[in-house]
Order: C-alpha cells, then structure tokens, then sequence
C-alpha cells in the first residue's frame, strides 16, 4: 500500500493524479495543486489526513477516511485547510472537516443503521431521528428501501424508513449518503425474518453514534464492506481461465451486481459442488436459500441489498470435491421473466477484503438460469473458469444434470 506523501513529493505537476488504490496518510499539501485521486481511497488511523497547508489547492475524486475514533478533536479531522479558498470537488469523508467556512463542525452521524430482524413478506416502517449541523440532501442506494424526506433541515430530523416486502432469511444492507459539499456515508442493515414483528411507524432506535435495536444482527463476514479500490481490478472474458494459488488459502467472496433491471424479478445464487464425475454426492450439495451452509463449512450463501453473495473458504472443502459451481437464477416459473431484463449483470471476486477480478455476463438474453463461474482443482491449486453459459427452460435442467432430484 502506497504512502500518499510519497507520491506527492515526487511529483511537481500543477496537477497530480493518483494511481487509483489506497494510500495511508498523512498527506500535507505545501503548494498550490489539484490532486485527482481516481477514486482512491485516503486513511490514517488518526487525523487529520489531508493538512492544507497553501492557497490554490483543489481536492478531488478522493475518499478520506478516520479510521479509528477518537475523545480528541484534531485526531477525528479528515481534511484540515488554513485557507479558505480550498475547493472541493466529489469527496466522501469519514470524519471531520476543518477550516472550511461553507462548511459545519462537529458531525455527529450514525456510521450504521441496525434494522434488527424484521417481518419477511410485510413492508416494515422504521422512524430514525438524526441530528445535522446543516442543511444536506440525502441519496439512497438500496433498493429495497424507501427514505424520506430526502433533504435534511439543520437540526434534528425524522427520517421514515419503510422496507419492501423482502423474502425471508433476506439480509438488507447497502448505503445512504448524506450529502453538502463533501458526502458521508450510513450503512444500513437489517434481516427479513418469517415470524418475526412488523414493525410499524413509530419506533426509535437511534442511539448516538450507532444505531441499535434490542437485538444486534452483526454483519456476517460474508458482507463486511470490503476496502475497494475503485481500479486496477482485473476484468474476466467468457472463457477464460486463470490461477487463483496466491488466494486459495484466504476467505474468497463472489458477489452478483445489476445496473438495473427493466421489470423488478428476483435473482437467487445456487452453488453446486461436484465430484469427479461432475456430479453432486448427495442433495446437500446444492447451496442455495433453502440449504445456506455446506457440511463442512466451506462454502455458504447469502443476499446483501437482495442479491447473492457466495462465501468460500476452499481449505475446509471436503477432498472429494473437485469442482464449485456458481450459479444465478431468475426466481419464479414465468419463462418472460430471465436475463433479458437485466442490464450489466456484473460478477465481483474479493479474496478477503481485497477485490480481486470482475467479470461481467455478456450476451445473455432467455436465460433463466445461468452457470457464471467455476472453481476447480488443477494439479494441487485452484484455478476459475469463467463460463457464463445458461438454460432457457429454467433451474431444473441444471439441478438435474449435476444429479440433483428435483420433484
């Protein structure tokens, strides 16, 4: 990981524009420069990490981030200026601001929203009271909620979070932003549970800086934020195949994205594990909504904001198994209901916290159900195929030809 001081130091450009990736700090600013961070991500434990230190200086495309809080002022700041003419340009902080007129001290948001376990099947209403040192605009990134109002008056504010009718063991989580000059973000998250209470408009579960409800659902490993870099993520073609030795030992995480979808459907993660003979050794090998977790533990599925998300760990995979196949499928029998709805479906690889390659399904169009990656044993490591192939008539053809029975 690069040093950010390091970078600018040894660059004399009116403007530096950084490799995107994530630089520790601190980084103090001595000229009169625009710094382009590509959408990098700038930290340090404590802060402030961005020092302005000369007129003339534009900060842009950069997230800086506090990595740890603090009972001290000065070591909560993400960027300090001791001139006021420093701009601003698409920045998210994570922490404080400091020597910008247009802008307020001391915000004090929540940096998570716990929703608790809620009634699957139903729409839940949530009231959320949330302090603001400023007028600010709020952005919702979860589908499967609705917020309102989405401007916030200074002061105190009620916000009214209502959920879609979500399937049950569906786990929400996503973001909100709120936005002034800079954007900071409040993830929220929350479980569809069959039989748990309707939660109606009414109750209050802010807390200070967190938000809790009587029960906490701590988000599992499977959807911890991952520390993106926003670049040099390499991109998989249909057919390729490729190492993947220097992870195999880590927690790798293969999540399913959607720009957007022309018609709202549900989409399922399914994942096979197959034997030699490319064929489950019982029923149990399907990994699906129904059956979340392998038997030894290696493999598990997931819904983050309502879509999958396969957790793998292939140090724990039983030896006989020899291949995972991961799989996507519309949910319902409707056969005008595939992936001719779907616009960009995208598959994101993580090795931990680190993503590692995407690969974006092209080409689909009637599939139902498609088979968009496999892991595989190759000569003692494992490697990926990227296969993106699917079936028209839906997932009992597939069930069916790694031997699963379906009635």
């Amino acid at each position: 990981m690069s040093k950010v001081q390091e970078e600018f130091d040894n660059c004399n450009d009116a403007e530096i524009v950084l490799t995107p990736s994530e630089y520790e700090g601190p980084l103090v600013i001595n000229r009169p420069c625009t710094i382009n961070g590509s959408f990098s991500t700038l930290w340090s434990n404590k802060g402030p990490v961005v020092i302005v230190e000369a007129p003339d200086v534009t900060l842009k495309n950069i997230r800086v981030e506090v990595t740890q809080k603090s009972d001290i002022r000065d070591e909560n700041v993400a960027i300090k200026t001791n001139y006021p003419n420093t701009k601003l340009e698409n920045i998210e902080v994570c922490g404080q601001l400091e020597g910008f007129q247009d802008e307020a001290d001391l915000w004090k948001l929540p940096s998570v929203i716990r929703l608790d376990s809620f009634a699957a099947q139903q729409e839940n209403t949530f009231l959320i009271e949330i302090d603001t040192p400023a007028n600010a605009k709020l952005k919702n990134n979860i589908n499967d909620i609705e917020i309102s109002p989405m401007e916030l008056a200074k002061g105190k504010n009620l916000l009214k979070i209502k959920t879609n009718k979500l399937r049950d063991n569906t786990i929400l989580y996503g973001e909100i932003f709120v936005q002034t000059n800079v954007t900071r973000r409040i993830y929220i998250l929350g479980k569809a549970v069959a039989g748990a209470t309707v939660h109606i408009e009414g109750s209050t579960p802010f807390e200070n800086e967190t938000l809790s409800m009587p029960v906490q659902i701590e988000a599992p490993k499977e959807i911890a934020v991952p520390a993106v870099s926003q670049g040099n993520i390499e991109y998989l073609k249909r057919g390729q195949r490729i190492s993947i030795k220097p992870y195999q030992d880590s927690v790798l995480k293969i999540s399913y994205e959607q720009e957007s979808v022309k018609k709202k459907i549900d989409i399922d993660g399914y994942v096979f594990l197959l034997s030699k003979n490319g064929r489950v050794r019982k029923d149990e090998d399907l990994i699906f909504f129904g059956n979340q977790k392998s038997s030894d533990n290696a493999i598990s599925i997931s819904t983050v904001d309502n879509m999958p998300m396969i957790l793998a760990e292939l140090k724990k995979l039983d030896e006989d198994i020899e291949k995972i196949a991961v799989s996507f499928s519309v949910y319902g029998d409707n056969p005008e209901e595939n992936f001719s709805l779907v616009n960009a479906p995208l598959i994101r690889i993580f090795s931990g916290e680190k993503e590692i390659y995407k690969y974006k399904l092209e080409g689909l169009d009637m599939e139902k159900t498609i088979v968009a990656v496999e892991i595989y044993r190759y000569k003692g490591e494992w490697k990926i195929a990227c296969v993106g192939f699917g079936y028209n008539d839906g997932l009992k053809n597939l069930c069916e030809s790694y031997g699963v029975e379906v009635e």
